[in-house]
């Protein structure tokens, strides 16, 4: 996987991260990581991915503890795939009408 010069998603890019299943990757305190499907994920804009928090276990309290982000979409069939890097910020005073959480992440790097 190649890191790119660029933070800012193509349009290209953003197309494949709004039709596959992103996963996101944390960390705890310990340095212990923790992944897992989040299928709330979209693009906002080239800068910036939003999820809702709906579990808030794991990744929840890992990103509420600082935690840093990465998450990775890819497609088998043609061995194709886009991994961000970047910071999350809850958004807990914007929940929505079923009580989940916003979550945006800003992109900080691009891998493909």
């Amino acid at each position: 996987m190649k890191k790119l010069d660029s933070n800012k998603l193509t349009d290209k890019q953003q197309e494949f991260f709004n039709t596959h299943l992103a996963y996101l990757s944390t960390v705890d305190a310990n340095g212990e990581p923790q992944v897992g499907p989040k299928q709330s994920m979209k693009v906002v804009d080239e800068s910036h991915l939003e999820y809702l928090e709906k579990t808030r276990q794991h990744a929840y309290e890992n990103l509420k503890n600082g935690s840093k982000a990465a998450v990775v979409v890819a497609d088998v069939p043609s061995h194709t795939n886009v991994r961000i890097k970047g910071t999350a910020h809850l958004q807990e005073d914007k929940k929505d009408e079923s009580g989940f959480i916003p979550v945006i992440i800003d992109i900080e790097e691009i891998f493909e």
